[in-house]
């Protein structure tokens, strides 16, 4: 799956101001190290997970189609292009991890574990309280703050270092949920 990511990774560049100007090669798939090999089933289920977090009419066709049927590995030669995009510079290649989790909006004997929202009275910027301190002293339980419930406190935990996530709800549906202040 390694080859699928970086030939949608490589279809948009930002260059710093400064830098020098960005030159776009439209690539062939043949290109692409192990393009043949990789498991685009598993890349066309991680495109239809996000289509939810896409905008606009183009990303919503497109979102339908991935749905039709259509083999993965066609789907992607036929709707995206492998670009390389350099600028004379060494490229930096990064990635980033989403944990999703199970949750529901409300609590259940599954789901007993809150994640809360920031309190109003906690300061925009600088310290407050610590993550533990939040965890035991009850300031936030009972207050209408929680966000979702989750299982299992050690995956609040990751959550919570990573920064940011996506819970799946039983209801249907999923919540994004970000680091909302500083502690």
């Amino acid at each position: 799956m390694r080859a699928v990511w970086a030939a949608l990774a490589l279809a948009l560049a930002v260059t710093a101001p400064g830098a020098a100007a960005a030159q776009a090669t439209i690539l062939d798939w043949r290109d692409l190290d192990g393009w043949a090999a990789d498991d685009h089933g598993a890349a066309l289920a991680v495109f239809q997970n996000t289509c939810d977090d896409l905008d606009g009419t183009a990303w919503n066709a497109l979102c339908g189609l991935s749905e039709s049927g259509l083999e993965p590995r066609t789907f992607f030669e036929t709707f995206f292009r492998p670009v390389l995009i350099e600028d004379g510079t060494p490229a930096l290649f990064t990635g980033y991890f989403e944990p999703e989790l199970e949750g529901s909006r409300s609590r259940t004997p599954q789901f007993t574990v809150p994640l809360y929202r920031r309190p109003p009275e906690a300061p925009r910027s600088g310290a407050w309280l610590t993550r533990g301190e939040l965890e035991t002293s009850g300031v936030l339980r009972g207050r209408g703050l929680e966000i979702a419930w989750i299982a299992d406190p050690v995956d609040k935990f990751f959550l919570q270092v990573q920064g940011s996530g996506r819970i799946r709800l039983v209801e249907g549906g999923y919540i994004r949920v970000g680091y909302g202040g500083k502690n």
